[in-house]
């Protein structure tokens, strides 16, 4: 009888193809053995009980910039179910790309409790895209870029992304893009403000659809001509879906990404947050979030990220002047349980498509990452669906003062969390030493 150092037993083990019931055998990290066999033991054990074992969640879309740097963003992180991370490594302008990825790193490497992976991300990107090539020697190799947000003076316009994606087409790698019409939506906010609008009211007015559909048609054509794949984050409409299906009908080389506030909010509802729901691209409608569920059932939207961006903003505060973000990371994976396996929109094992294999097969992380096979990491988390609670600011870790979610009843609870063999989550206690995680290199696209 061979001995384990961690033995999962009893669960309802899931892959996006099956649900199994068995035993999991952990060493060196690792999986060594899933199968049926009662009699293995482990120095540790954990009853599954019937539950259902996960892999664990792959977030490809953080920003551990704001209230949760990196290692507050690890924790908030592990207790939503989420054992890796790749943050988005902005380089301001004038700031050297390299030289901010090797800081990101350093200071996970420091800090964070559970393995993470970087994106660069592009601020001034006519100087900063010649760094790309050194960028993917450290292990970096998707590359984010803002077609928006251009009186920020964030905005990359199309020859800059042209070249960008030139370099990652030759050097190997993805471009990322914040997919909206920045001039236009500059111009309707600018009307709006003229107009003395009530901005709260018109909030999807400045995030339009068809900025967002003509975006992403401009950004995977570009991506084309320069042989680059292009993975699209917080699709947010049924406009962008409108053209996800064309473009991946036509074989482009196309990836997408959705949230969970777009997949269970619409404006109407969250606009008495105010502020705090203010994100980029803006919630929509219940149309918009009806045809984010079918895309992700039909296989047009391959991943769901948190975006989480919690910034310290009030109800109060003057809505235009306020930031965009909220916290996301650890209601992602209760929320999506909630609004998608309970109410029949998403089944379990699509559920862990999104959630892990998929964004670890894009971003070049499987078979390490992404699904419960011997020989990867043992990264899991243990639910109960069984469970019912209810989601409070106060019941959070982020650094955050208010949860979009705040008073929401979710059946289904997560139990246990674990990062490479180790136990870091069980209930609510947190046992994951800081600097644990690894950084992970990438081979996106």
């Amino acid at each position: 009888m061979k001995g384990y150092e961690t033995v999962i037993k009893g669960g309802k083990i899931v892959y996006p193809e099956k649900t199994i019931k068995g035993n999991i055998g952990i060493k060196n990290e690792k999986i060594e053995y899933i199968g049926p066999d009662n009699s293995i033991c482990g120095h540790n054990t954990i009853d599954a009980g019937g539950k259902y074992v996960l892999p664990g969640v792959i977030d490809p879309h953080t920003h551990p910039v704001y209230l949760d740097n990196i290692k507050g963003l690890s924790k908030t992180a592990a207790f939503g179910g989420v054992t890796t991370v790749v943050h988005y490594a902005y380089a301001k302008p004038g700031k050297s790309l390299t030289a901010t990825l090797k800081d990101y790193i350093k200071e996970g490497k420091t800090t964070s409790y559970i393995d993470f992976a970087l994106h660069g991300g592009l601020f001034d990107t006519r100087k900063q895209a010649d760094e790309i090539p050194e960028a993917v020697e450290l292990g970096v190799t998707s590359f984010k870029m803002f077609m928006a947000y251009a009186k920020l003076g964030w905005m990359t316009d199309d020859y800059a992304l042209a070249k960008a994606m030139d370099i990652i087409g030759r050097t190997g790698g993805m471009a990322c893009l914040h997919a909206e019409n920045g001039l236009v939506i500059d111009y309707i906010q600018d009307k709006l403000l003229a107009e003395k609008a009530d901005c709260k009211e018109r909030c999807p007015e400045t995030s339009p659809d068809i900025a967002e559909a003509e975006a992403v048609f401009r950004a995977v054509q570009i991506g084309r001509l320069m042989k680059c794949p292009v993975y699209i984050p917080h699709i947010s409409s049924m406009e962008g879906v409108k053209v996800l299906k064309y473009l991946k009908a036509e074989g482009y080389k196309v990836y997408a990404e959705t949230c969970p506030h777009y997949l269970s909010l619409t404006w109407d509802e969250l606009k008495v947050m105010g502020p705090l729901g203010k994100v980029g691209p803006s919630v929509k409608t219940g149309k918009d979030r009806i045809a984010l569920w079918d895309a992700i059932g039909e296989g047009y939207i391959d991943t769901i990220g948190s975006d989480h961006a919690p910034k310290d903003k009030k109800t109060e505060d003057d809505f235009f002047a306020a930031p965009y973000g909220t916290p996301e990371i650890e209601t992602m994976l209760p929320i999506l349980w909630e609004y998608g396996v309970n109410r029949g929109r998403l089944t379990i094992n699509r559920l862990v498509s999104v959630l892990s294999e998929n964004t670890a097969k894009i971003m070049g992380l499987f078979p390490q990452k992404g699904r419960l096979d011997t020989g990867s990491d043992a990264d899991m988390v243990i639910i109960d669906p069984d469970e019912e609670w209810t989601i409070l600011q106060e019941n959070q870790h982020s650094s955050a003062a208010y949860t979009l979610f705040e008073g929401k009843t979710i059946l289904g609870r997560i139990k246990k969390v674990l990062s490479r063999g180790r136990l870091i989550v069980d209930n609510s206690d947190f046992s994951a030493e800081s600097g644990q995680g690894k950084f992970i290199k990438t081979n996106a696209g």
